[in-house]
């Protein structure tokens, strides 16, 4: 029995050792994902007109990455989405809508369904094909469904918040290698 519990605790220190080793490769390949982001953004910035409004066409992806990053603060798995989506792009740098997907259906920066969501887009008075229209509506599902209409680009917690699941891993790791060390003891009684 003894040797059963000791082999289990064993696996699981190298199941964790494993885990933290995760959570060190993502925090580094996060700030290399960042540091190239903002290595490669354009500077321009285009203003165009429509008939109702004055609509800002932001083409430099480091300002869309800021005002998402503003936006979605209290969300930070948004902000991953967003970078996972379209690399924090609303605009083409000829000043079109940015889109993906088959057939070019998902537009923005949250790659929102064009045939799917623009008319509850609209009846709630965002237009997703601006920045400020993408967030809001984006915002609204977010609400409504949590990060499950991206499923394809959803973080896990280890991507945007690593400090409080290196402490829990961590202290985790000290109880298994107390166990550990209080069978040891047991052994030699």
């Amino acid at each position: 029995m003894n040797n059963f519990f000791g082999f289990s605790v064993v696996v699981s220190l190298g199941v964790l050792l494993v885990q933290v080793s995760m959570v060190e490769a993502a925090s580094t390949s996060t700030m290399t994902t960042a540091t190239t982001t903002a290595s490669m953004t354009a500077s321009t910035t285009v203003a165009s007109t429509t008939a109702t409004t004055a609509t800002t066409l932001v083409l430099d992806q480091a300002a869309v990455e800021k005002r998402v990053r503003e936006y979605f603060a209290d969300a930070p798995a948004m902000i991953q989405i967003a970078r996972c989506e379209s690399n924090f792009r609303q605009y083409t740098d000829s000043g079109k809508s940015f889109r993906g997907g088959a057939g070019g259906g998902m537009v923005g920066v949250f790659q929102l369904y064009e045939k799917l969501h623009t008319a509850g887009a609209h009846a709630l008075g965002f237009d997703i094909t601006t920045l400020e229209g993408n967030l809001g509506y984006t915002r609204h599902m977010y609400k409504q469904e949590g990060t499950t209409p991206w499923a394809s680009c959803e973080p896990t917690p280890i991507l945007y918040d690593n400090s409080a699941l290196r402490i829990e891993l961590v202290t985790k790791l000290i109880e298994l290698l107390q166990q550990l060390l209080a069978l040891k003891l047991a052994e030699k009684s």
